[in-house]
């Protein structure tokens, strides 16, 4: 009678015998180097960044001259009102018609100043948008020539793999609890399948594609307890999968991931430009590589220049303001 209860507790050590196929070699590793460098969009980033926390400083602006207008067509409004009771007291007439020209001025000087504040305005903004089309060109450029590197590694290691003499050598050392019960033999073959498809898993260059070519127990030993410790050897035909792609595109940037942006306020946020939200917290989208990350509530703002090199689903941006930003802002 066998018995198959187990369970697996895996230390392990992999040693590749013979297999010196590179992820990336040093001269790719270089060339994508290069290719970053060329693209830096580091100081580009930190001008338009600027210009677009001095564009919104120049909108608040703008919205408190048209505030100011308002007010003054009400004051104007109100004196003509009053002008008749004015009228009637003599020795206040002329004065009373010296504020309600002032009035007159002073309105019309604001209100060309707005028609000149707003066509500023306007063309300052598209230059801005043009400013963050050159950097969102030179990131394209960047992804298209790293892409296109990518092509040439991809059909490297594909050669590579292909070769009748890549052959990959495990061997692997592990232990693990079977039933006091079974065999050494029986407690092996119920672990072959699981160590293979472990081995399978944790390797890059492995996949369920992957051929097995041999599974050889070197070594084997098993206490009163069922506690059993053995060393094998695999050794697979290697064929190219999905987890070398996602490493490359991992290694040379091309994959996108989500960030958290948040404050203690409801912020307008801005990525590379582009307004994505508003509020405490949002997320945004982005590739990886460095990116202009802008947050505005009133006249404040905070700007960084963050560079996402990771994954990782919980990556966070906090940008913090206080009442002594807002006095900072307004001097």
């Amino acid at each position: 009678m066998r018995y198959s209860n187990f369970t697996i507790a895996f230390l392990c050590f992999f040693v590749s015998n013979s297999f010196a196929i590179e992820l990336i070699t040093t001269t790719e590793n270089q060339a994508a180097d290069e290719i970053k460098q060329e693209f830096d969009i580091d100081n580009l980033l930190i001008s338009v960044n600027n210009r677009l926390s001095e564009h919104q400083r120049n909108e608040y602006d703008y919205d408190l001259l048209l505030t100011n207008i308002k007010n003054e067509k009400e004051n104007y409004n109100k004196a003509i009102l009053a002008l008749p009771n004015e009228i009637l007291k003599e020795n206040n007439a002329n004065n009373y018609f010296k504020e309600i020209e002032t009035l007159v001025k002073n309105i019309d000087s604001l209100e060309k100043k707005s028609v000149s504040d707003e066509v500023r305005n306007k063309e300052n903004y598209q230059d801005i948008l043009k400013q963050y089309d050159i950097i969102n060109s030179k990131r394209i450029q960047k992804i298209e020539q790293l892409s296109s590197l990518k092509k040439k590694i991809v059909n490297r290691i594909i050669t590579e793999l292909s070769s009748a003499e890549n052959i990959k050598s495990i061997d692997l050392e592990s232990s693990m609890t079977c039933s006091k019960f079974q065999s050494i033999n029986d407690c092996l073959k119920d672990t072959e399948k699981y160590t293979v498809k472990n081995t399978v898993n944790s390797d890059p260059f492995l996949s369920d594609k992957s051929v097995l070519l041999s599974y050889k127990v070197i070594d084997a030993s098993m206490n009163m307890n069922g506690e059993l410790h053995y060393k094998v050897n695999m050794t697979f035909k290697p064929s190219y999968n999905n987890k070398i792609e996602s490493m490359l595109n991992d290694k040379l940037g091309l994959k996108s991931t989500v960030v958290t942006l948040t404050s203690n306020v409801d912020a307008d946020w801005y990525v590379d430009g582009a307004k994505v939200g508003t509020g405490k917290k949002i997320n945004s989208e982005v590739t990886l590589g460095k990116h202009g990350i802008v947050a505005f509530y009133k006249t404040m703002k905070k700007s960084t220049i963050e560079t996402i090199e990771t994954l990782d689903a919980n990556l966070v941006f906090n940008y913090l303001f206080d009442d002594t930003d807002n006095q900072s802002a307004l001097k």
